[in-house]
């Protein structure tokens, strides 16, 4: 048995297609009552444009899912960090309901997973604490 208490959303995809100059990202989450919600965003082909792509997408995804709380999550930075021995991925986040808003800070290591998985956890990573209070 866990100690800890069940995540409110759950990741179920994160994936981009790359055209000639424009990424297109694309999440999937589930709450933890199997509902779930698709978010999307565009941005360049870049590395750090895919990322925020996906951190977008997932924050979007999160707005929809919590949208009969009035909360709504946006993507205020994103950034690969360089470790010795692990690569992460960081999003600061601006979390809000109502007239609250918080900033929260995600990380997610990269080694372990492809790049548009670690962006959208590392989302779920910041949000998760948050919204289960709401």
């Amino acid at each position: 048995m866990s100690d800890y208490a069940p995540r409110m959303i759950r990741f179920v995809r994160a994936n981009f297609d790359l055209g000639i100059d424009i990424c297109e990202a694309v999440v999937e989450v589930e709450t933890h009552d199997l509902r779930r919600f698709v978010g999307t965003a565009k941005g360049g082909i870049g590395e750090k444009d895919q990322i925020r792509a996906v951190a977008r997408a997932t924050a979007d995804a999160l707005s929809d899912a919590f949208e009969a709380n009035n909360a709504q999550v946006r993507v205020l930075s994103t950034r690969v960090v360089q470790g010795i021995p692990h690569n992460a991925v960081m999003v600061t986040l601006a979390a809000s309901k109502g007239t609250r808003t918080r900033t929260l800070l995600g990380i997610c290591d990269r080694d372990s997973h492809d790049t548009a998985k670690a962006a959208a956890l590392a989302v779920l990573n910041a949000t998760n604490r948050f919204l289960s209070r709401l």
